[in-house]
C-alpha cells in the first residue's frame, strides 16, 4: 500500500473517530461512511469497478501516444 493512501485511509478514519477498538459500538452509518470512501478512492484508482474520474491522476492512463 503506497504511503499516500495509508495517510489518506488514516485521516478519513480519524475523521469518522474509528479505530479497531471502536468500530464495534460505532453508528452503522459511520461506518458505511468510511466504507463507501474507501470503494469510491478505490474504483477511482481503477482497483474496483465503479465511477472513475475523468482526468484523476490516480486513473489508469492510456499507455500509448
Amino acid at each position: 500500500m503506497s504511503n499516500e493512501l495509508e495517510d489518506w485511509l488514516t485521516q478519513q478514519a480519524r475523521a469518522l473517530n474509528l479505530t479497531p477498538l471502536s468500530v464495534e459500538e460505532a453508528e452503522p452509518e459511520t461506518v458505511r461512511a468510511y466504507c463507501r470512501e474507501v470503494l469510491n478512492e478505490l474504483a477511482a484508482r481503477g482497483r474496483l469497478p465503479g465511477a472513475q474520474m475523468p482526468g484523476c491522476y490516480a486513473a489508469p492512463r492510456q499507455t500509448e501516444n
